[in-house]
Order: C-alpha cells, then structure tokens, then sequence
C-alpha cells in the first residue's frame, strides 16, 4: 500500500494541476478561486505522500480523508469532483489488491 498509495496520490496531484485550464476556460470558474484550490490540494496530494509512507493504516486514513477533501472542493470547482471520485474508486480498488497481495505472501510463506 505504501508504493501504490504514493503513486496515486502523486498521479493525483498531476491530474488536478491539468484541470485547471479547463475550470477556467470551459468551466468559466472564477480564475482565481481555482487557482489556490487546486495547488493548495495538490500540495495536500504531496504532503499526504509522506502519511503513506507509515504504518498500511495511517496510509489507508490519509488516503480517505484526501479523497474526502478533493471531492469537498469539488463541490464549488466543479471539474475537481470528477477526479476526486475516480481516485477514491482507485484508492478502493488498490486497498482491495493490497489485501490480496498481503494473502498470497502469507499463503506463500506457510508454504
């Protein structure tokens, strides 16, 4: 969880930086508001990869409430809630594999 986690938080924090222009430009969000939202949760994505690198729960933690925040500001910067959702959903889906990473080692190790 540790490499996946910062991994998608690092994607993440790649895909908010590229919707600025479009908040901008298609979504005639007002340029400023988008503007700190989004570096200001891209330096959150950041800041997060450092709780992700601890314990597989203090990841699974940080992880939720990043995704729990992005879609929050989602809700006024309209083109961040679509991102927020999908890393949440690859945020559940990597928790799944993890978990079934952590049952082959120890299927193999009884082994």
């Amino acid at each position: 969880m540790k490499v996946m986690g910062s991994a998608i938080l690092v994607f993440e924090a790649i895909v908010l930086g590229l919707s600025i222009p479009i908040s901008v430009v298609v979504y005639d969000v007002d340029k400023a508001l988008t503007l700190w939202s989004t570096f200001l949760l891209m330096v959150l994505c950041i800041l997060a990869v450092g709780g992700v690198r601890h314990d597989k729960r203090a990841a699974i933690t940080t992880g939720i409430v990043v995704q729990a925040i992005i879609i929050a500001v989602g809700i006024w910067v309209r083109p961040l809630l679509f991102p927020g959702i999908l890393f949440l959903l690859i945020w559940g889906l990597a928790y799944v594999m993890n978990n079934k990473v952590d049952e082959a080692k120890a299927a193999r190790e009884n082994l």
